[in-house]
This record gives structure tokens, sequence and C-alpha cells, in this order.
């Protein structure tokens, strides 16, 4: 009855691949890089029961389409592809967003710009998107957090990610779940498999080249929706505090953001909590969607 389900919606010549299980309130995850929609299983499976899951392939990454022109990859666009499947799915009912990394950084920008849309926001170990580029205007440790977000688009790191069908990508940036006893060999090949889907590492470096500028170019074209939107949307910060891609002091100043704001530090646990500690992540979630 609640098993999982694949699906495409198109949207601008876009095919959009989800997956999505049981019914009730919509809920749509939203990865980030290098991961597809298969970070939020264990949360799909644990909320089906009460919920309509539904986890994203962003443009560009593993089952969904792959464009080369950088225009669908930038926020607006993002977001408003969002909203139509938003809409495929549940017409104008409101719903609940969930995004990581990327996705998060999305989630914020989605609920400055559509807050009427959604229930309740959460991001997890991500700042909103203009958030993130004034830190990369002013903050030195981020700067230097950041900047495989440049490395990484040519030369000698993007051949050593890309090469292969991402094999060394694979192999190191899943390493540290291989320790943890709930992360199967199936999980593995399973991960393994969507870092392999032809193109599928360009298109999720896509993102931060359309939206991410050179340090020192910055300017206030590139914030969306502006440089101090926020949202009054219930949103929750899900923090793992051994996170290293990102500066804590972000949280400090996240309230000009969200206005509604909680935050929910996880003691030990780095930067992909959904994986790292499944159950608390999924307490997490139907506590904060209940209320």
């Amino acid at each position: 009855m609640h098993e999982l389900k694949h699906g495409y919606f198109e949207h601008n010549g876009i095919n959009l691949h989800y997956v999505e299980a049981g019914s009730g309130p919509l809920i749509i995850f939203y990865h980030g890089f290098p991961l597809f929609w298969f970070s939020f299983h264990h949360q799909m499976n644990a909320l089906k029961t009460d919920y309509r899951v539904v986890a994203v392939d962003g443009p560009g990454v593993n089952l969904s389409s792959k464009p080369g022109d950088l225009a669908h990859y930038r926020l607006p666009q993002l977001a408003e592809q969002l909203d139509h499947l938003a809409r495929h799915l549940a017409g104008d009912d409101r719903f609940y967003l969930v995004g990581h990394d990327w996705g998060g950084a999305l989630a914020w920008s989605y609920a400055q710009h559509y807050e009427q849309r959604l229930h309740k926001v959460v991001a997890i170990n991500a700042p909103p998107t203009n958030q993130l580029l004034q830190l990369l205007e002013t903050n030195p440790e981020q700067q230097k957090r950041s900047q495989y977000m440049y490395s990484m688009r040519s030369g000698k790191t993007h051949r050593l990610i890309t090469e292969n069908n991402a094999q060394r990508l694979w192999h190191n940036a899943y390493a540290k779940f291989r320790k943890l006893s709930h992360y199967t060999q199936q999980h593995d090949d399973t991960f393994r498999q969507g870092l392999a889907q032809p193109g599928a590492i360009d298109g999720g470096i896509n993102w931060y080249r359309a939206n991410i500028p050179e340090l020192g170019n910055i300017g206030q074209a590139h914030y969306w929706p502006s440089r101090n939107a926020k949202t009054q949307t219930p949103a929750l910060l899900i923090w793992g505090e051994e996170d290293d891609t990102f500066v804590d002091s972000f949280i400090d100043d996240l309230p000009h953001f969200a206005t509604h704001l909680e935050v929910c530090r996880l003691p030990n646990i780095g930067h992909t909590p959904m994986l790292e500690s499944p159950d608390q992540v999924t307490h997490v979630l139907r506590d904060f969607f209940s209320r």
C-alpha cells in the first residue's frame, strides 16, 4: 500500500524524477550535493504512514533531465519548478518542505518567495542562499570552507570527481556512512548507481555555476528573492554540530531571514544528519510537523 513509486514531472522542457509513497499531507524532500532523492529514504519510509512523502531528483541529478543551459539551475527557475511540482501533486494545498544542503538553500529561498504555499519549512545543515552569499562576501572562514564550490568546476579537481563515473567521489564522499550499522551494502550500491548516471556530477556542479558567483564578483543581481528577503513561514533548522561546510555563526543571524524559527542542534553529527542519525531526524520532523 505504501511502496515507493517512481514518477516524472515535466516543466519548461525539463523532466524531474521523483519518488513517492503514502497518503495524507504532502511533504517534499529536496537533496543536496552530491546526493539525490535516496538521501531521504529513511525519513520517507518512516513518515509514509501519515504523510504523502515525495523526494525529488533536482535538475542535472540522477534520473532527472541534465540541461546544459545554466538558466535551468538558477534559483528562480528551481523554485518555480518546485512550485509547479507541488501543484501537480496537491493542487493549491499548502505543503511541508524539507531540504538538505543545496536543497535546504532552495527551501529557504522558496519559503521567502512563496511563503503562502507552505505549512512549514525545514532546512538541514544549510543557510538561506542570500545569507550564504553575504557570508561569501564578508566572512573569511566561510570563504575558505567554500573553496570547493569553485575548485570543482574545472581543472584537476573537476577531473578527479567526474572520471570513471565519479568513482573517486563516491568512494570518498560516502566513506563516513560505511561505518554506520544502519548503512547497508544495498544503500551503498544505490548511491553508487545514482552518482554514476552520465552527466550527474556535472549537473550537480551546475547548481554552483548558476548561483554562486566568483568571490569578489557578488552583487545585488545575484541575490534572490533579494539580499534581505525573509520568510514568516514556521521554520526549523536541523543542525549537525560537526558540520565543516558552513560556519555555525550564521545561526545567530538566521532569525533575520526566518522570523518564526526553531533550531535543533544535534551533537556529534556532521553535515548529513538524515543519513548519519536517521531516526533522530525523523523524530524531530514528526514532532515539528505535528505541532
